[in-house]
């Protein structure tokens, strides 16, 4: 069955601007996507560590911003979903962060400036490369799968992680307010929780 980019689109955003736990939002996206098209992956997507990703990434960002702190000049915090080469014909997905001295909100033509790009600033998530093994059961439907499952998931888990979780202060030492998004490398993106004081 062919899913409905705009309407998936939709859903996805909506459930985010909710705020509800990642765990729910998670749920919600899963179980509305299950309705459409009854596959057996939905299932195996719902039992991903979720709970383990952000201790996992709360961790991970607080290690990164303690290491190489935000610039004075950051005013945005852009988080980049890519897939990296490794080894022959074979990619695994990857996540990272950088910062930059602008930000629009609408267009993400600002992540290609980063000015700010900490050490140890890429991660291979297991839970990524789940959701890409499982998306990949899918030939038909991988494309989209590939598109809006991982940037769902991420979208989700970070902003409980940044509205909920992350000390704050360690991010907002030069400023009051630090606008954190998410997309793919070159192509869509959302706006996440910005940090504030």
């Amino acid at each position: 069955m062919a899913f409905q980019y705009d309407k998936s689109w939709e859903i996805f955003t909506t459930i985010l601007d909710s705020k509800s736990s990642a765990r729910q939002s998670w749920t919600t996206f899963l179980d509305w996507h299950r309705q459409h098209s009854p596959e057996v992956y939905w299932c195996k997507l719902s039992d991903i560590a979720i709970e383990e990703d952000l201790t996992h990434f709360e961790n991970w960002f607080t290690a990164l911003v303690t290491a190489s702190p935000v610039p004075e000049k950051v005013v945005a915090i852009w988080i980049g979903l890519l897939k990296a080469s490794h080894g022959d014909n074979y990619e695994v997905p990857v996540m990272y962060m950088g910062g930059a001295n602008s930000y629009d909100e609408e267009d993400g033509e600002w992540a290609c400036d980063l000015k700010y790009l900490p050490d140890n600033r890429y991660a291979q998530p297991a839970s990524l490369r789940q959701i890409d093994e499982l998306a990949k059961t899918d030939k038909e439907n991988y494309v989209f799968l590939d598109w809006i499952l991982p940037l769902a998931y991420c979208a989700f888990i970070l902003d409980e992680v940044f509205r909920t979780k992350i000390d704050k202060r360690l991010f907002l030492q030069h400023t009051n307010q630090l606008f954190i998004t998410i997309g793919h490398d070159g192509g869509d993106f959302v706006n996440l929780s910005p940090l504030e004081c």
